[in-house]
């Protein structure tokens, strides 16, 4: 199956019918992994200037800024800090053993395939947050901060000189692509 399908069935997924806060504890796992996995990827391509600009914006940047949360810091650390003043917490331990099996796989790939997703997702995952942002009115839910990071995201990811632009020059196998695509696939599918 084609990784560009299985991106899409993610899209297509019925975001309105699962939990916001579960879709919120999933994008924090996610985001810590793709910080890991971009570290390793400035690690495979050590002297590329796109990367490191790209790099820039997703860690240790002061590009996200919401209410109370100024600091610097990487992706993941702004949805942290929130789940953790909220007090969220997954609503079933299978979503929790999800959430691990999902880091498993992908810590099963190699540095350089991670590095594949990481490229791949700046493309991707554009059209999953669109369908994800408007699921919910995540205002009125009292989660502003995941509507705008979602926002922002979109918005550091798509046009000239966005992340995605930033790292269209790199490799990419479909036999990678597909098998982190159905990962993340399963792991989404467990939220429903």
């Amino acid at each position: 199956m084609n990784y560009k399908h299985l991106v899409q069935q993610i899209a297509d997924l019925d975001w309105a019918k699962v939990s916001p806060t579960d879709i919120i504890l999933l994008s924090l796992c996610t985001a810590r992994e793709f910080s890991a996995s971009l570290r390793l990827a400035k690690q495979v391509y050590p002297n590329d200037a796109c990367l490191d600009e790209m790099m820039e914006g997703e860690l240790q940047t002061d590009n996200m800024a919401f209410e109370d949360y100024t600091q610097k810091g990487a992706h993941w650390e702004f949805l942290d800090y929130f789940v953790t003043k909220h007090g969220l917490t997954a609503s079933t331990p299978a979503l929790v053993e999800a959430m691990k099996k999902y880091l498993a796989d992908v810590s099963s790939l190699s540095d350089a395939e991670r590095a594949m997703t990481i490229f791949s997702r700046e493309e991707e995952l554009t059209t999953i947050f669109e369908k994800i942002l408007t699921s919910h009115d995540w205002d009125a839910l009292g989660y502003g901060f995941y509507k705008y990071y979602l926002a922002q995201h979109i918005l550091f990811d798509s046009g000239d000189n966005g992340h995605a632009w930033l790292t269209k020059h790199f490799p990419v196998h479909e036999s990678i692509l597909e098998r982190f695509y159905k990962t993340r696939l399963e792991l989404y599918q467990s939220l429903f």
